[in-house]
């Protein structure tokens, strides 16, 4: 897959399937601020740009459904 290729949205469902996944195991609410925090922490700890970009959509998509819905 090139770097320079739109993040897809199931790409954007997996990144918070497994932030939800991280969450359950450790025992923490699945709540969208829980995730904000697990999406960021694996947005710093990640090496590749194509992988950054897919978690900053995933946080993107979960601000844009919690503040539209506020």
């Amino acid at each position: 897959m090139n770097d320079d290729e739109q993040v897809q949205p199931d790409e954007i469902h997996e990144a918070i399937g497994l932030a939800a996944t991280y969450l359950m195991n450790a025992q923490m609410p699945v709540k969208p601020s829980n995730l904000l925090m697990v999406l960021r922490a694996q947005s710093i700890m990640t090496t590749e740009s194509r992988q950054k970009r897919i978690l900053e959509a995933a946080r993107q998509q979960i601000m844009e459904r919690v503040t539209h819905t506020a």
